[in-house]
């Protein structure tokens, strides 16, 4: 044992120093390490809380996509002319990963589960008119909301959006070119429910504020030990990391197509934070992470090593 181990160690021992004998000594006392794991904690935490939260908020609302009986009763609010009476689906579900049967299996995210009803194109109507008769008949049937937005490249196209009771309604219309002809559809899906902001802010907040002190305390903790332990801690924390980080950073392009009301670049849909978790092998690894975590806070009230010897030692009878 060398003079510098037996200096670390008593100096680990030492209580860190207020605030009041100021701020360097403070920040000292606990070490650069410790700032950086708690900063990659507080923002792993707060991608997870903001996840959780969001996935809570979603947990009252209808699993299931708005039913066919639903659809044709809110279709003449919607469509200004005549539709067909029959109801397709893009996703039974109310979110949906179309590329596998469940969260475990592939997928790039998820999408919004929609019904679809089919409408009559207004005979020589422009994207201007369209807008102007769809927002029409929102606001007469009760729709709140209401917005429209024209595009004239690279097709003209017309999306009108509406809120009605928890639902979201988007009518898209596309004008004919040489190949196809006119389209005009309504999409009915879940709105977004009431509490998704308040409930996705305050679990980003708790998440990050327990990150930022689960890693300032076990990063302080684990200093008492040897330092094979200490190694052993930056690799649990590391492993930690790299199990969370896929489903921490698929969760942003998500949250970002959502403030934008436009789900997975699949037409409009209401805002879902937690997509980036149902990647392919997302989940599981973030759900395996929970071991090393464990593993971490064990540590944290494991007697030193060293001292455990010594005490044995003084206490071994001559």
């Amino acid at each position: 044992m060398t003079l510098l181990d037996t200096a670390d160690r008593d100096r680990s021992r030492q209580p860190a120093p207020p605030l009041r004998g100021g701020l360097g000594r403070w920040v000292a006392g606990f070490g650069g390490r410790a700032f950086l794991v708690a900063a990659l904690a507080a923002v792993l935490g707060g991608l997870s809380g903001i996840a959780l939260g969001s996935w809570l908020a979603w947990r009252d609302v209808d699993p299931m996509a708005p039913d066919r009986a639903t659809t044709l009763q809110l279709a003449p609010t919607v469509l200004p002319g005549a539709f067909d009476d029959r109801v397709d689906y893009y996703g039974r579900h109310t979110f949906w990963n179309p590329y596998s049967k469940n969260t475990l299996h592939g997928g790039t995210g998820v999408r919004v589960g929609r019904a679809h009803v089919t409408g009559a194109v207004p005979a020589q109507a422009g994207p201007e008119e369209v807008a102007a008769a769809v927002t029409r008949q929102m606001r007469a049937g009760g729709w709140q909301d209401v917005h429209s937005t024209i595009q004239n490249s690279p097709l003209a196209t017309v999306e009108v959006t509406g809120t009605r009771g928890g639902y979201l309604a988007a009518v898209q219309f596309t004008r004919a070119d040489e190949a196809n002809p006119a389209t005009l559809g309504f999409d009915l899906m879940w709105a977004e429910p009431p509490s998704q902001p308040r409930y996705a802010v305050a679990g980003g907040l708790a998440g990050a504020l327990l990150g930022a002190l689960l890693g300032f305390f076990t990063s302080r903790r684990w200093r008492r030990h040897s330092r094979r332990m200490q190694r052993a801690y930056v690799s649990l924390c590391s492993v930690t990391l790299l199990m969370l980080t896929p489903a921490c950073l698929g969760n942003i392009p998500t949250a970002a197509g959502s403030l934008m009301a436009n789900t997975h670049r699949n037409g409009p849909g209401p805002s879902v934070y937690w997509g980036g978790f149902v990647i392919y092998g997302a989940e599981p690894l973030a759900i395996l992470s929970v071991l090393p975590i464990l593993a971490i806070i064990i540590g944290c009230f494991l007697p030193p090593i060293t001292t455990a010897r010594r005490e044995a030692e003084t206490t071994r009878p001559t």
